[in-house]
């Protein structure tokens, strides 16, 4: 018996997360067989939310594959950066649906959130380069409590200012306070996967406020991406998970 492997992402209506991840999921496979020494790893997407049918299904559906192929256990890795809700709460109760519906046929493993390890957040790191000294971390943000201390630990870790888009404090506010010290040069790092809509409002965002301070040089970094070393880190994450389990038997 083995271990299958299933990424979980938010989400989105625009196609380009779910293509870098689909393609993650490929990446993986082949790291998985080459470095980790797996045969013909199992390795599939789903997503939380604004797909055809609820997480909990497609976990099902996944589970249903695994037992086809003699696999009974699946290892799922959140695809999110920071603990927010839907990590601590909305993928637990959708996982917990998902045993409800399988049974014991196949055990459901989840690891914990990428943003969480640290070979994740060295990998992060290194976008740091090339950006001014003078540069802002800018992160989704999550109301619940606790939730961005990481993004602030990065910030504080990186010499960044921590900045949020869905909560205080905003890019804007911070922009405007970063210019109130002199600044005249600011790089905004995105604390983002891949690109997608928000990427692409925070593109319209910086758009404005560069016609707000003209004379003020915003240079906007990139999102992590898709890279051999994201790919080898995942699969870290899921040969630790696997290794584990091997020697517990």
């Amino acid at each position: 018996m083995t271990d299958a492997y299933l990424l979980v992402s938010h989400g989105s209506r625009d196609p380009r997360p779910q293509i870098a991840t689909s393609l993650l999921a490929e990446q993986l496979s082949l790291w998985l067989q080459n470095v980790g020494g797996l045969r013909s790893p199992l390795v599939a997407a789903a997503q939380l939310e604004l797909a055809a049918v609820p997480l909990h299904r497609q976990i099902g559906n996944f589970a249903s594959q695994c037992q086809q192929q003699e696999i009974d256990r699946v290892v799922i890795l959140p695809l999110f950066l920071i603990p927010g809700v839907h990590v601590m709460e909305d993928i637990p109760a959708e996982v917990a649906l998902a045993e409800l519906e399988i049974g014991d046929k196949v055990n459901l493993v989840v690891a914990d959130y990428l943003g969480a390890n640290a070979d994740f957040i060295n990998l992060f790191a290194r976008n740091r380069s090339g950006l001014p000294d003078r540069s802002i971390i800018l992160a989704h943000g999550s109301r619940r409590s606790g939730s961005n201390q990481i993004v602030e630990r990065l910030a504080h870790d990186l010499d960044l200012t921590p900045a949020y888009w869905s909560v205080a404090p905003s890019l804007a506010d911070r922009v405007t306070m970063t210019i109130a010290t002199g600044a005249t040069e600011i790089g905004i790092l995105p604390y983002f996967l891949f690109s997608g809509g928000i990427t692409d409002a925070i593109s319209a965002a910086i758009a404005q406020l560069r016609m707000q301070f003209p004379e003020i040089k915003l240079i906007f970094g990139e999102p992590i991406g898709n890279s051999p070393a994201l790919a080898a880190t995942i699969g870290k994450i899921f040969a630790a998970q696997t290794s584990a389990k091997v020697n517990s038997a």
